[in-house]
């Protein structure tokens, strides 16, 4: 038997199938929304949701089933994205409504996404799995990828900072990490509101991730900030491809509208730390590179570009190679900040 765990099909729905009329039902309802259904054994739902690759799992558990002990034959096979699923428990548990609330609410503690009583209507209780399973793909989706921008977001470049730093270790070659805050979005929010301030990251994101290499990582962080994973590539040369970065900038024409022609070039302010120089470790570099943007703010404000090594003496109050507006284009095709 191939237990390599297959790709997950959103449209595919495991029913653990008690032979009852309502279970027909629940079958058929969930066939109408435009869902494969797959029958099984109680008990057998996890082992077929994980060899068919289902979305969606509808568990009968046996009367002495423990709920965590249940959850835990769910996600042991299931990789990144266990299948929605949904627990269907005796209307009647002993007649007694609060224990068959304290015995739902044990299932949904365990880790299960829904319950019903098996004397819900079938249809209605279809409709709600559907629901169910769209919004899970919808938070999945939200966790990897920004919905803005379409960067990765902050769980995926944290994600991928340890394995490219053991890569670079391994090639014993150094990296990067980059941390840009925009210059001035608060205040451009508060004048001009959030939509102006909304188009503007989508063009810089576009503009960011079309620059790096495809085995470099860009994610959005937060609001205005973004983060750089940038492979072989020490602190210097990791400052000239941030400022050539904000030099070839450029904004759709529908964004340039939006901010009038007298506006000025977006800017950032960034910090920098190397691999292995500043740290070995990827929390740490990310937590360098913090906090060389903190003492670029504090010391030069905007449009500065600094490495954590210059963070200490002298050479952090440096303006002479970390200051952006040194690093001057044509002023004819373009806004310059002052």
């Amino acid at each position: 038997m191939d237990l390599r765990a297959p790709v997950q099909q959103s449209n595919l729905v495991v029913l653990e199938h008690t032979g009852s009329p309502w279970a027909d039902a629940l079958h058929t309802h969930l066939r109408d929304l435009g869902f494969t259904v797959v029958n099984t054994a109680q008990g057998d739902g996890p082992r077929q949701a994980f060899l068919r690759g289902a979305a969606g799992l509808v568990r009968v558990p046996l009367a002495a089933e423990q709920a965590h002990l249940a959850w835990l034959a769910v996600v042991e096979r299931a990789g990144r994205s266990p299948p929605t699923t949904l627990v269907v428990l005796p209307a009647d548990l002993q007649g007694d409504e609060l224990a068959w609330q304290h015995r739902a609410l044990a299932w949904l503690s365990a880790g299960f996404d829904d319950y019903a009583r098996d004397s819900e209507d079938p249809r209605i209780l279809a409709e709600r799995l559907a629901a169910r399973m769209r919004y899970q793909a919808v938070r999945h989706r939200g966790s990897t990828v920004d919905q803005l921008t379409g960067l990765p977001t902050h769980n995926v470049f944290f994600s991928r900072l340890d394995p490219m730093l053991r890569l670079s270790s391994r090639s014993a070659m150094p990296m990067a990490v980059a941390v840009l805050d925009m210059d001035g979005f608060v205040a451009l929010e508060q004048q001009r509101g959030r939509a102006v301030v909304a188009q503007l990251l989508a063009d810089i994101s576009r503009h960011l991730q079309a620059s790096l290499r495809r085995s470099d990582t860009v994610a959005r962080l937060g609001d205005d900030r973004f983060g750089m994973i940038l492979h072989h590539i020490n602190g210097l040369e990791a400052r000239r491809l941030l400022n050539k970065l904000w030099r070839s900038l450029t904004l759709e024409p529908a964004t340039l509208d939006l901010l009038g022609p007298e506006a000025a070039l977006p800017t950032f302010t960034a910090g920098i730390a190397v691999f292995p120089d500043d740290a070995t470790e990827g929390s740490e570099l990310y937590t360098r590179a913090e906090i060389a943007l903190d003492v670029a703010r504090a010391t030069g404000g905007h449009r500065r570009v600094l490495l954590f090594s210059e963070t200490s003496g002298d050479s952090g109050m440096d303006l002479g190679h970390t200051d952006l507006r040194l690093h001057r284009t044509d002023r004819a095709n373009r806004h310059e900040p002052e």
